[in-house]
């Protein structure tokens, strides 16, 4: 994704399940690559009808992946609710993620 530059609060403020969803991107996925494209594989794979359900346990969020939904539940705040986004809205949240490391690598080997 090359286009402009991803602009998170925008995204943030849309619902309480892409807040979610930008939440486990920075506490759960970070600065990793490999976390990225791994998340991508699934996508695809669930895209594709290879499986039919993935889940991740990660440091704050559980998710559960779907061929139509993500589901992101809070691992450390029971009290909050469990936000549901479309897989594709994830996908995109992903790309642009990945986009944003990719980025970050390239400032960094400018420098």
């Amino acid at each position: 994704m090359t286009e402009q530059a991803w602009n998170e609060t925008d995204w943030f403020d849309q619902s309480n399940a892409h807040r979610r969803v930008l939440e486990f991107l920075t506490l759960d996925i970070q600065n990793s690559q490999e976390w990225v494209n791994q998340l991508l594989d699934k996508i695809e794979a669930l895209e594709t009808g290879k499986i039919s359900e993935w889940t991740r346990s990660g440091n704050a969020y559980y998710l559960i992946l779907s061929p139509q939904t993500v589901t992101i539940e809070n691992l450390l705040v029971d009290a909050e609710p469990i936000e549901t986004i479309s897989l594709t809205q994830f996908k995109e949240a992903v790309l642009r993620w990945q986009d944003q490391l990719d980025n970050s690598i390239s400032d960094l080997r400018t420098i």
